[in-house]
């Protein structure tokens, strides 16, 4: 039996929780958790064994970048994957330096965040 993959999604819009548990039907065993605010996904980072944690950049109380750098200072391994309606390359290049695993930039394309949580969780594995 496979090992079940723990996957915390963190954004305050439901559509896109709903999305995310979509694209991720059938990719491995996983338990997927969601939170709508950046203290309650330092709790669960903190609490939790996370295997891939994928972040909505708008998350409410706290900018992305800090959170960011608070997440790979207390656990460097978890592999973070960043959605951001941002678009310029500076954004794109600040995220990649701070360590993130993935940048995708919204609007959500489903097989390619298929693709990068497949190869987020052989790379945390």
């Amino acid at each position: 039996m496979p090992e079940t993959k723990s996957i915390l999604f963190a954004g305050s819009d439901e559509g896109m929780m709903d999305q995310v548990s979509e694209v991720l039907n059938g990719i491995a065993t996983y338990s997927l958790t969601g939170v709508g605010e950046s203290g309650d996904l330092l709790l669960k980072i903190l609490d939790k064994d996370i295997d891939l944690a994928i972040i909505d950049e708008n998350l409410a109380g706290m900018a992305g970048s800090k959170l960011i750098q608070i997440i790979k200072k207390s656990r460097p391994r978890i592999p973070l994957i960043i959605i951001s309606s941002g678009e310029s390359k500076e954004e794109f290049a600040r995220v990649l330096e701070q360590g993130v695993f993935y940048f995708i930039i919204k609007p959500i394309n489903g097989q390619e965040l298929k693709e990068a949580v497949e190869s987020g969780l052989k790379t945390g594995a």
